[in-house]
């Protein structure tokens, strides 16, 4: 295993209130149909996905923070939900072949998870 520095863009889905387990199924879809290069639910209702920027993140990130932003209508459980996205270099730890085996970390994460939430409580 091997711990390496790349750049990633982060987006993170903040539930802003509890949400029903199929509420949240139809936000894991949409993140795994957007293809990141890591996933992961870090607390029920709160999503972090990765983007690589050179195998074409950006365009990734965008369709996801647009899928799931298409959610959000009034009178929806989505109402309140909170998409922000963050740039940078976080550490990772990957296998031989390349493939993410934890989830980065790094500055980049810790802003994406502080405007989420921000954006999700206004």
């Amino acid at each position: 295993m091997l711990a390496r520095l790349k750049e990633f863009i982060v987006v993170c889905v903040h539930g802003g209130q509890p949400m029903v387990e199929a509420d949240l199924a139809a936000i894991r879809e949409r993140i795994v149909a957007s293809k990141p290069d890591y996933w992961e639910e870090t607390e029920p209702g709160i999503f972090l996905a990765f983007f690589l920027i050179r195998r074409g993140g950006r365009t990734s990130s965008l369709k996801l923070t647009a899928s799931v932003g298409s959610l959000k209508k009034p009178g929806t459980a989505f109402y309140n939900i909170g998409i922000a996205k963050s740039v940078g270099e976080l550490v990772t730890e990957r296998t031989w072949y390349g493939k993410i085996i934890s989830c980065p970390f790094g500055d980049a994460v810790n802003k994406a998870l502080k405007l989420a939430r921000e954006a999700a409580q206004k």
